[in-house]
């Protein structure tokens, strides 16, 4: 077996250091598909929930509505991970929405108590 002078293979013959010749039919085929993503992908969570309940618990807190202060605090952690956990995000801000909810319900009903007694208490003539 002769290949020319000093015995190797001519280039491209898969010989000794030269490159291997592609297979028969054109090369190795298309890439293979990317896996298919781990779970079910939820969609982002509403930034606009978060942003109105951190909205409404600031003036809650203004009001002295006590049950507001974890509220804003859940708004306020709605929003931070509002991108990268939105099942999370969604049940912080809810639960910040009924925190508000609370302590306007509160913050109402101590109004009216306390409206009540004034009134009650003026009407009666003793002060």
């Amino acid at each position: 077996m002769s290949y020319g002078t000093g015995g190797q293979p001519p280039y491209g013959a898969g010989g000794w250091g030269g490159p291997t010749p592609p297979p028969p039919g054109g090369g190795y085929g298309p890439p293979p598909p990317p896996p298919p993503p781990l779970g079910p992908q939820q969609p982002p969570a509403s930034q606009g929930s978060a942003i109105g309940a951190l909205i409404a618990n600031v003036i809650g807190l203004c009001l002295c509505w006590v049950a507001t202060l974890p509220g804003l605090i859940l708004a306020i952690i709605g929003l931070s991970i509002a991108s990268s956990n939105p099942s999370a995000a969604r049940t912080c801000t809810l639960i910040s929405w009924i925190l508000f909810g609370v302590g306007a319900v509160a913050g109402v009903i101590y109004i009216a108590l306390y409206g009540f007694a004034i009134f009650g208490s003026a009407m009666s003539g003793s002060y």
